[in-house]
């Protein structure tokens, strides 16, 4: 288990430090955004129990995964809400790719 694994382990990512997203990202040509972020780029909200690997590019919105919850999340910063999006990693670029999921 790498330190990263190891510091957000209260977090459902496993998903996203097995794959290489957490060393390239994934960057949506058509949406001009970097959809899931490197390692070097998340952030954590300790008090949200939030834990963001990409971005919406729209309102500071990001996306990420949340403590005792499963799946990825879009966290909107000015409502201090969170939204729902995808069971893993890989449905939420694909969704967001393809244009059926928008914040």
């Amino acid at each position: 288990m790498s330190e990263n694994e190891e510091k957000y382990a209260d977090y459902a990512c496993g998903d996203y430090f097995e794959s290489t997203w957490s060393e390239v990202g994934f960057f949506d040509e058509l949406s001009q955004t970097l959809v899931i972020v490197p390692a070097a780029d998340t952030y954590e909200l300790r008090e949200m129990g939030f834990f963001a690997i990409g971005r919406s590019g729209m309102g500071g919105i990001d996306f990420g995964y949340r403590k005792k919850y499963i799946g990825l999340w879009a966290f909107y910063p000015i409502e201090q809400e969170f939204k729902f999006m995808a069971e893993s990693i890989r449905a939420l670029v694909d969704a967001w790719c393809s244009g059926h999921l928008s914040v």
